[in-house]
């Protein structure tokens, strides 16, 4: 299916939706049919909740009064929870087992670093550094002793030149 014939599956789609709606607004016993079958409100517990029926809560949002005893209710009804399975601690301790039992595994899968690989990346740091310090003492004694050897050279081939002349003028 390419992306033309997916509009058109989407425009007939909700073409289809637009008809059913007005439909339903023009037949009021397929609307009040419909209206058995979806809940009203949002919840099935939501009058329990409330204490009363959802059209309550408008008054609610008016009403100061009732706005506090939402409050209490509310406060009543978390305080009816039961905290006892809520163990923080026996999840901590249960989490603590866990990652100890499969911390190989962990570090293994996620490619994390210990301390000993800290320790063996110090050390094979060092070595570098130690490396490279040797390196640049060494290229520095070539270069002073290489300027030396451009030295001799050009002191031999001034030489050879200073004969040469002297050759040729005999």
């Amino acid at each position: 299916m390419d992306v033309t014939e997916a509009i058109a599956v989407i425009i007939l789609i909700l073409a289809i939706a637009i008809l059913v709606y007005y439909y339903l607004l023009n037949n009021p016993s397929a609307l009040n049919k419909l209206r058995d079958y979806v809940p009203s409100s949002a919840d099935a517990h939501m009058e329990e909740v409330l204490g009363g029926n959802p059209a309550d809560l408008s008054e609610n949002a008016v009403s100061p009064d009732k706005e506090e005893s939402m409050t209490k209710r509310i406060k009543v009804k978390l305080s009816d929870i039961d905290m006892s399975g809520l163990n923080t601690d026996g999840f901590s301790n249960k989490l603590d087992a866990f990652l100890d039992a499969k911390s190989d595994e962990l570090i293994k899968d996620w490619s994390l670093a210990t301390t000993d690989d800290l320790v063996d990346l110090e050390k094979k740091f060092n070595e570098t550094a130690d490396s490279v310090d040797d390196l640049d003492k060494d290229y520095k004694e070539f270069k002073k002793s290489s300027e030396e050897f451009k030295k001799i050279t050009e002191e031999k081939l001034d030489d050879l030149d200073k004969r040469i002349e002297s050759l040729e003028n005999n």
